[in-house]
């Protein structure tokens, strides 16, 4: 892993992203791109005047830039505060739509992680509209990691918890977190909720656990609960998960709006970062 991106909207909840950005570009010798997307106001009915529309259209530029720029020193305060000014940062401002620049950018730095903070939605616009985050976590072709604003972090990662559905996917996301549990000697808790409470499914984790058994620090649950969010929010709590990480799976329109995504409501209600793995490159 060399390069981490980091977009940020310049917000405290970013900042506090920020830090999981420098850490983990410590612990991996990498590099941190930070990503400050924009767009620029939509003037109607200006057309007829192209000459301020330009000279408007270049003052917003500097002001835009002006704001970045004086937010850098920030960042740079956020990295010495946490003894990580030694870490290799370099900061990019691109114009567009916040989403497609994000995704864009991770292409064209060849990033091997994204880094973001969320503050998520609440209600209707949560099923709905979802978040900048969640739609990174579920179309990014690279791992990212989604870092609640309530999340702290101190520099450890002690424990990560693996939401696996027992597929052939979920299986390589758990190879893949056994060498990040080995880059922080983290335990790596791998679980099911089985909502049908259905013998199978035991079954199947007794085989995963037999598989892995030669592993160290690997340790595997069946959870039997009602509903998929309270019951996994439990265990991160009682067990003082770190991280919690997910296969990130593309649904259609209709599987979004009938059977909204458990990862998107993760992120938005769990002060629990979420490492996704996008599902292409578990194949």
């Amino acid at each position: 892993m060399k390069t981490i991106l980091f977009p940020t909207d310049l917000s405290d909840a970013a900042n506090k992203a920020y830090v999981y950005a420098l850490h983990l570009a410590d612990r991996l010798q990498a590099r941190v791109v930070t990503l400050h997307a924009f767009q620029k106001p939509e003037i109607r009915g200006a057309t007829h005047i192209p000459r301020m529309l330009e000279e408007f259209y270049k003052e917003f530029d500097i002001l835009e830039f002006g704001e970045y720029k004086g937010n850098i020193p920030q960042l740079m305060k956020v990295a010495a505060d946490n003894n990580m000014s030694h870490v290799e940062v370099s900061h990019r401002m691109e114009e567009g739509e916040t989403i497609p620049t994000i995704l864009r950018l991770a292409q064209e730095e060849q990033a091997d992680l994204i880094v973001m903070g969320t503050t998520g939605a609440r209600g209707l616009k949560e099923i709905f509209l979802g978040s900048v985050a969640g739609e990174i976590l579920e179309n990014a072709t690279c791992p990212v990691l989604a870092v609640p604003e309530e999340a702290n972090f101190d520099g450890k990662v002690d424990r990560i918890a693996l939401s696996t559905a027992l597929n052939h996917e979920d299986e390589k996301a758990l190879d893949k977190l056994l060498e990040i549990g080995t880059i922080f000697g983290a335990e790596i808790h791998c679980l099911h909720v089985d909502l049908g409470h259905t013998e199978s499914v035991a079954h199947r984790m007794q085989q995963l656990r037999e598989k892995y058994a030669s592993q160290p620090g690997v340790f595997f649950h069946v959870l039997e609960g009602l509903d998929f969010l309270p019951t996994i929010t439990a265990f991160l709590e009682n067990n003082q998960i770190d991280w919690i990480a997910m296969v990130a799976h593309k649904r259609s329109f209709w599987q979004e709006l009938m059977h909204y995504s458990k990862m998107k409501a993760m992120s938005y209600h769990a002060d629990t970062p979420i490492l996704s793995f996008p599902e292409g490159m578990l194949k």
